[in-house]
This record gives structure tokens, C-alpha cells and sequence, in this order.
């Protein structure tokens, strides 16, 4: 397992590539790890606004990001190293919200602050109105989740609670 230490700088290399270009978050078992929840990770998850060739355009080759090839168009990952030989590398995701046939954007964030209170600092941070999303969570049943699909990280991310 990826330690504490690897993540972190996965995920401040990552901050900083992005900060001035992108509109992102990171978030799942990081997030929650790093802002004190329960959770354990061995990568960083982060959704950006962005479609798949922009983001390897941004990120492919530069500041030790390396991408891993799959066919998903709303979903790329990357290894992050500081080391040339790819050591300790670092698994980094990142949940495209641009993508053919996407139906969410990145101004709604209800289920995740229902599964994830801990995270509202995140998306206050990208000026998500975070009373507005919770009303909307309560109705949400984290324990009721289809398997997973191209898009469904964004559309648990993103959608309103009546889709």
C-alpha cells in the first residue's frame, strides 16, 4: 500500500497543476482521511471540469503524472512518481465532468455530502451552496447503489436527488 506521505504529495502536485486552470475537488477516501474521517485510501480521487483529452493534455508527462490506458471517456488515471523509475507510484483518478453523453455538472454535490459530511470544506472551496445540497440529500438511501457504469461517479456526485 501507497503510504500517507506519497499521497500527500500525489495530491499537492495535483493541487498545484491544477489550481490555475481547472475547476476540481479532490475527494472519497483522501479527503475524508485527510479532513479526520474514518476512511483509509491508496489513491486520490478527483473530479475536474474537464473532458478526458484536456486533462491528459494538462497532466500526461508533466510533474511526474504518467496515464494509464482504458477506454472510459469519463475517466482518466494516472501514476504519479517523483522518483524516474516510477517508484512508489501513486494511483491518481480523475472523474471527468465533460463527456459524451454526460447529464451532470459539477453544481451538484448532493450524495456525496449525505455519504460524506466531512467533505463540505471541498466543495465550499469550489463555491458549491452546501445547505442547498444537503436539503436535497436527505432523501437520499446511501445503501440502495446499482452496480457501477461509464459516468456514475459524476452522476453520484453531481446529480440532483430526483434523477
Amino acid at each position: 500500500m501507497v503510504g500517507q506521505a506519497c499521497l500527500n504529495d500525489a495530491a499537492i502536485v495535483l493541487h498545484r497543476v491544477l489550481s490555475g486552470q481547472v475547476k476540481f475537488s479532490i475527494f472519497g477516501g483522501y479527503a475524508v482521511l485527510t479532513l479526520g474521517g474514518p476512511r483509509a485510501s491508496k489513491d486520490v480521487d478527483c473530479i475536474a471540469s474537464v473532458n478526458k483529452q484536456q486533462i491528459l493534455n494538462i497532466l500526461d508527462g508533466k510533474n511526474g503524472f504518467v496515464a494509464v490506458s482504458q477506454l472510459w471517456q469519463d475517466y482518466v488515471a494516472f501514476l504519479w512518481s517523483d522518483k524516474l523509475n516510477r517508484e512508489r507510484a501513486v494511483l491518481v483518478e480523475i472523474f471527468c465532468e465533460g463527456f459524451s453523453g454526460a447529464t451532470f455538472t459539477m453544481a451538484n454535490v448532493v450524495p456525496t455530502l449525505k455519504c460524506y459530511p466531512e467533505l463540505q470544506h471541498c466543495f465550499t472551496r469550489i463555491g458549491i451552496n452546501i445547505q442547498a445540497a444537503n436539503a436535497r440529500a436527505a432523501a437520499h438511501d446511501i445503501n440502495d447503489l446499482p452496480p457501477p457504469q461509464p459516468g456514475d461517479v459524476q452522476k453520484g456526485l453531481l446529480a440532483p436527488s430526483n434523477t
